[in-house]
């Protein structure tokens, strides 16, 4: 049964909204400061399906030279002709997704995220009902979409840990979907389900608040009541 506070009249409701893109804005990251260094953007997509808030996911192509076959948020470099980063996300989406515009409903920017030698923007939206199945998938880039509802990313059975000894960072491992979601796009799951659902999501590591640089070396733990997560890979 879908715990109260994950249905989506409260989830989605104005008060919840603007509590979350405060929070969303105040969290800060380290970045790159080289003024020549390379800009991206993800999307991360709130989305409706089977009466129940979730966020979609993108698989990304085997045909891919980076994190092929891993699960990811919508995203890519910013282009000369984009406008800003928002636009980066968007056309992104509907690259990969064919999403159009008029349907994401922008909730806000983040702050800059470095990963590696790009400096990444998130970007939080709401993409409506979806039906993953159904979305017309750019197999050049992405092999599948899918969902993971809110009730199973804030469930902490379905919720382990990478730790990555040569950082010394601990990640989550999202577990409640088609696909594992861990590395950055797990760490960024982490960052937005404390600000969206901050009473249920009960994963919070010490460990995660030094989320903020990098990655590499996994070792696989399982949760225990000592852990609570934060940080990522892009």
């Amino acid at each position: 049964m879908i715990n109260s506070a994950l249905k989506p009249e409260v989830v989605l409701s104005e008060s919840n909204r603007k509590a979350c893109i405060r929070k969303f804005r105040s969290m800060q990251f380290p970045k790159l400061h080289d003024k020549d260094v390379t800009e991206a953007a993800i999307l991360i997509p709130l989305c409706s399906y089977k009466g129940e808030v979730g966020l979609l996911y993108t698989l990304r192509s085997i045909k891919l030279r980076s994190n092929a076959g891993q699960a990811s948020f919508p995203g890519g470099m910013r282009d000369k002709t984009d406008v800003d980063l928002q636009e980066t996300a968007l056309r992104e989406t509907w690259e990969e997704l064919k999403i159009p515009k008029d349907k994401i409903d922008v909730w806000t920017m983040g702050n800059f995220i470095s990963k590696t030698n790009v400096n990444v923007m998130p970007v939080l939206a709401y993409v409506g009902e979806v039906v993953p199945e159904q979305l017309e998938i750019n197999h050049d880039e992405v092999d599948e979409a899918f969902v993971i509802s809110l009730q199973k990313l804030c469930d902490p059975e379905l919720c382990h840990f990478t730790y990555f000894h040569n950082i010394n960072l601990t990640l989550p491992n999202y577990l409640g979907g088609k696909h594992r979601v861990w590395g950055f796009t797990g760490a960024i799951t982490h960052f937005v389900l404390e600000c969206l659902v901050p009473d249920v999501y009960r994963n919070k590591t010490s460990n995660v608040q030094s989320l903020r640089k990098s990655e590499h070396g996994e070792t696989e733990t399982k949760r225990t009541s000592q852990q609570d997560a934060t940080r990522s890979k892009i």
